[in-house]
């Protein structure tokens, strides 16, 4: 898990570069992503959202993912460090970004994760004789062939 979480601060500091977000804020964006994905694994449709979203046939600035993380930060996170709504909505028009810089990464293998491992650390089901398993197979080798150049 502590793979997955360095890399998604890792994301959140370079979308944030520049800005003026503390880096409480910045922990907490990182936090609503990871829960996000947490929570979506666990979900009904979750496997099928996250495949859709790290293979690129979701964006992330339609995916119910973002939405989620973006729920997450303004009704957890930002109350708690005592952010006006204008400095919540600033930091919440991050999290496509972020996202987006996510997905690149783990297609293009960068942080030597892929779909397949996120899911299993996230706590998903993947066996390979499952359906899921089955699918994050399918999804991973798709994603590969039509990944953006």
């Amino acid at each position: 898990m502590s793979q997955i979480s360095d890399l998604i601060l890792k994301q959140v500091q370079a979308a944030a570069s520049g800005s003026n977000l503390n880096s409480n804020v910045l922990n907490g964006l990182s936090d609503s992503i990871l829960n996000s994905l947490k929570q979506t694994a666990k979900s009904s449709n979750g496997i099928e959202q996250l495949t859709n979203l790290f293979t690129g046939k979701t964006s992330a600035e339609s995916s119910p993912i973002t939405s989620l993380a973006t729920q997450i930060f303004s009704s957890q996170i930002a109350s708690k460090l005592g952010l006006s709504a204008s400095a919540s909505s600033t930091a919440t028009s991050l999290l496509p970004t972020i996202l987006n810089s996510l997905v690149s990464v783990v297609s293009n293998k960068g942080a030597g994760l892929d779909l397949s491992s996120i899911l299993s650390t996230l706590g998903a089901a993947t066996s390979s004789n499952s359906t899921a398993g089955k699918l994050i197979s399918v999804a991973s080798k798709l994603g590969g062939l039509f990944k953006k150049r």
